[in-house]
Order: structure tokens, then C-alpha cells, then sequence
């Protein structure tokens, strides 16, 4: 039993929609902003954006479980099962990274700022719906797993390799501690499987996205960057 690919794609379209409105509402606080200053745009993004987050992605976690519940519904799964909205990045990380970047707001482009937090913003929102599959696929005792999909375009050209090699080529995830690796304005999306014969993700898969959930921007970038390298020099 495995969801269709028209499903996929609805999900992930309601990912990008909720995406683009918190980006949309980024904006709008970025234009009332002061930067001639510095300190006080800051405070004013420590204050806002972390509500931002929370508020769509409580809206992430929730389609996920709606959507989580459909699918399951939808392939006759036996046996009973309502999945669980998890939570949203806690507001003191979210913080932690709108000071990281908000070097750039005492520099002479502090315009670099808003792509900065676009980024974050989308990782951070939709973060919730990601481990709200992820959980309810291991803690669903009918449930083979989750797999990770990525755009039927996306090839490593693309700039999402690691997503590819994430992937698993189609294998589940079966792991409790497997974390949803993911970087800004990824397009990836967690999927449910209820298929008890589907493949496994490869140990390497999961040792990767463990590794990367930990790394800082700058470090989940040149990782990228190293391992596209890899893959240049390896294609057939």
C-alpha cells in the first residue's frame, strides 16, 4: 500500500502554500522595519519571527495529520490510528538563529538579512508537518515506515543530492531517531508507508540524516557542496 503520486503532490502543495504565506507575512514585517537601527530591527525580529514560526507551523503540523489520517483511510488500513500533531521549533532556537544572522543588520547591506530569514523561515515552518509523518509513521503499529520524496524533477543538478541520496531510492525509514533532515526552502516532503515489504533505507541514510540535522547552515552547505563534488567525479 503505498500513497499515489497525486496525493504526494497535493501535500507538497499545501506545504508551498503555507510556505509562501509565512514568507508573505516575513516580508511585511521586514518592510516595517527600521535598519538605520541596527538594534532595534533586531529586537524586532526576535520578538515576531518566532511567532511567525509557531503560527504556521502549527498549520504544517496540522495539514500533515489531516493529510496522514486521509491517506490512511484512503489504502483501508486495518486497525485504529489517528495521527499526532508534533510540535513546533521552540521559540528560543528560532531566536538563536535570527541572531546569527543578524550580523548583517550592523553592516553596510543589511538588506542580506531578508533572504537570510526567508530561508530559516520555511525550514522552521515546515519542520512540524515533517515529524508529524515521520512520528506517526513509527508510532502507527500498522505502519511499514516513512519515506522521503523528493520533486519528480529534482535530479542532483538541482542542488538537492543529499536529498537524493536521502531518498533511500524509494526504501522506508523504520527508525525511531531517524530525524528529517532538511535545509531552507527544501521541497522534500515525509510520506507514510503501510508496504511491510518495502526495502530499507540503507544504515548510511540514516547515519547521513542524523548527521545533518545537527549541522549549522554554513556546515549543511558545504556538505552539500563536498558531496555534489563526489558525485560529479563518481557518475557513470
Amino acid at each position: 500500500m503505498a500513497v499515489s503520486a497525486v496525493e504526494v503532490a497535493r501535500f507538497r502543495a499545501g506545504n508551498l502554500e503555507i510556505s509562501r504565506l509565512a514568507d508573505r507575512d516575513l516580508r511585511a514585517l521586514w518592510r516595517s522595519l527600521d535598519l538605520g537601527s541596527p538594534r532595534g530591527a533586531r529586537n524586532a525580529l526576535l520578538s515576531n519571527v518566532p511567532v511567525l514560526t509557531d503560527m504556521y507551523g502549527e498549520q504544517s503540523a496540522a495539514l500533515a495529520a489531516e493529510w496522514y489520517d486521509d491517506m490512511r483511510a484512503a489504502e483501508r488500513v486495518p486497525g485504529r490510528y489517528r495521527a499526532r500533531m508534533a510540535s513546533t521549533v521552540p521559540a528560543d532556537y528560532v531566536r538563536q538563529r535570527v541572531r546569527y544572522g543578524a550580523g548583517h543588520l550592523f553592516t553596510a547591506t543589511p538588506e542580506l538579512m531578508l533572504p537570510f530569514l526567508s530561508t530559516a523561515i520555511s525550514e522552521y515552518v515546515l519542520q512540524p508537518g515533517r515529524d508529524t509523518i515521520q512520528r506517526s509513521s513509527i508510532e502507527d503499529p500498522d505502519a511499514a515506515g516513512w519515506h522521503r520524496e523528493t520533486r519528480p524533477t529534482e535530479t542532483y543538478a538541482d542542488g538537492c543530492g543529499f536529498c537524493q541520496m536521502l531518498a533511500g531510492r524509494g526504501g522506508v525509514y523504520k527508525w525511531e531517531t531517524a530525524p528529517f533532515a532538511a535545509h531552507g526552502n527544501c521541497n522534500c516532503v515525509a510520506v507514510p508507508s503501510w508496504d511491510h515489504d518495502a526495502e530499507e533505507v540503507p544504515v548510511s541514510a540514516y547515519i547521513a540524516s542524523a548527521r545533518t540535522a545537527g549541522l549549522s547552515e554554513a556546515q549543511r552547505a558545504e556538505r552539500n557542496r563536498t558531496i555534489r563534488d563526489w558525485i560529479a567525479i563518481n557518475q557513470p
